[in-house]
């Protein structure tokens, strides 16, 4: 990867500028987020104008919301508390997951939740490091020198992406499931059984949605690795939730499992803190669903209609795999890297539009590279840079406000009034674009012809 990032250093002075400007802005982010940690820590210090009214610190100690979320959830498990709220809600900001990732916090618990912030942070920081070596890994094992080169090119931009910071912001996991899933993918293209299981259990412990490179042998025809990995799969997760359970307490353990696919089922309904006509911008949550429903309203109407809309997105995704059922190529995946990269792309993406809660697009910034590189023609290349980018910079946007306009540019929520985003649904129409570029390559290959190619 060095010596591709030395080559852009040495053949545009453009990139140069680029990247000092951005390796600039990291570490002012860096002093940023520092500040902001500590306002939060110690909001009786006065720290950046101190912690604003609305979120109710009280003078304090806080951590950031999803960590905090994280470890108030523990606290709960650990005290045999109800895990997940029932009913009506009216904050989006509350325990999502399976009681086992609520049990690898408890260890944290005897920590003061100022080390658990740092540690966290640092983690955080570690783990995009690692999740832009390991695109590089993955480009250079497959041979796909563009995208090793484009790599090295969009350095910039992985720097200020957007996502990254938000969720070092927030301190969520989406940034290490992202890691996560992208070692997935590598051990799914060599069908590599012990890793892939491996990676797709723990997937399935934190966000189940991530697994999608799991159909991934299907495309190709590899049916009988399909079903190891699935059967594999299923006793794992039937093993870790069982242990859960055998350390909380049976019955209790029982009852939260039992909540938690409650859960995962109530968020189709209109109880779920959906942001309606009523409501002065957006937010955050770009799905689907949160998108038709802010225009239209909740209601079960409208609910429906999305999930129709969904259905006629998806329908192309599944022609597609339609189409590749029956002209199987019957090869592992790292035989024709581009059309594996298509199809798990193509399946992320899908995901995503499916879900009903759509916050963030922390892998985007590979497939955002791997677009550039190897797409064919001028357009593609531009219309993936005009997309993408602004979403990437919201960060910038965001700290350049939250520097000129002070505290008054934040509201409850927390929102920052000059981010495009709470107004434009900028991941969704990133998703679709993809989505769309990613379909359009893999209906106009020929599956059997490529096999042949390759095979001469």
């Amino acid at each position: 990867m060095s010596e591709y990032l030395r080559r852009c250093w040495a053949a545009s002075k453009v990139y140069r500028v680029a990247l000092v400007i951005a390796v600039v802005y990291v570490v002012l982010r860096l002093a940023v987020h520092g500040a902001y940690l500590a306002m939060m820590l110690y909001p009786d210090a006065g720290i950046m104008g101190g912690v604003p009214e609305w979120a109710g610190a009280e003078n304090e100690p806080m951590v950031p919301d999803d960590l905090r979320i994280y470890l108030d959830a523990a606290t709960r498990l650990h005290l045999k508390q109800d895990l997940y709220l029932s009913g009506t809600v009216d904050r989006m900001e509350f325990y999502q997951y399976p009681p086992f990732y609520a049990l690898t916090f408890v260890p944290f618990l005897w920590l003061p939740r100022a080390v658990v912030a740092i540690v966290y942070t640092i983690l955080h920081i570690v783990i995009y490091g690692l999740l832009y070596i390991r695109w590089g890994y993955i480009f250079r094992q497959l041979d796909l020198d563009k995208a090793s080169e484009m790599l090295a090119w969009t350095l910039p931009v992985w720097l200020v992406f957007a996502a990254f910071w938000g969720d070092l912001g927030y301190l969520n996991v989406y940034i290490f499931t992202a890691l996560l899933s992208t070692w997935l993918i590598d051990a799914v293209l060599n069908e590599s059984l012990g890793r892939s299981f491996l990676w797709l259990s723990i997937i399935l412990q934190i966000k189940p949605q991530w697994a999608f490179a799991i159909a991934l042998p299907l495309f190709f025809g590899r049916y009988r690795f399909f079903v190891k990995l699935l059967a594999l799969t299923i006793v794992i997760y039937v093993a870790i939730a069982g242990t859960t359970m055998l350390i909380v307490g049976p019955d209790y353990g029982w009852s939260q499992y039992v909540d938690y696919f409650q859960l995962l089922r109530n968020i189709q309904s209109g109880d779920y803190p959906w942001r309606g006509p009523e409501m002065p911008f957006l937010g955050y949550n770009h799905s689907i669903k949160q998108t038709v429903v802010y225009l239209l309203g909740v209601a079960p109407s409208v609910l429906h209609l999305t999930t129709g809309i969904k259905v006629l997105l998806l329908l192309p995704l599944v022609g597609v795999f339609i189409r590749y059922i029956f002209q199987p190529i019957g090869r592992p995946g790292y035989t024709l890297p581009t059309l594996a990269l298509d199809f798990v792309f193509a399946l992320y993406l899908g995901a995503f539009i499916w879900l009903d809660v759509v916050w963030e697009l922390s892998l985007g910034i590979a497939v955002f590279t791997y677009l550039l590189a190897t797409s064919e023609r001028r357009w593609c290349q531009v219309l993936v840079w005009c997309v993408f980018l602004p979403y990437a910079l919201l960060d910038v946007i965001q700290v350049a406000s939250f520097a000129v306009l002070g505290m008054d540019v934040i509201v409850p929520g927390p929102y920052v009034l000059t981010d495009p985003s709470i107004y434009v649904p900028l991941v969704m129409i990133v998703i679709l674009t993809f989505y769309g570029l990613l379909l359009k390559r893999l209906w106009d290959a020929r599956p059997m012809r490529r096999v042949m190619k390759v095979s001469a």
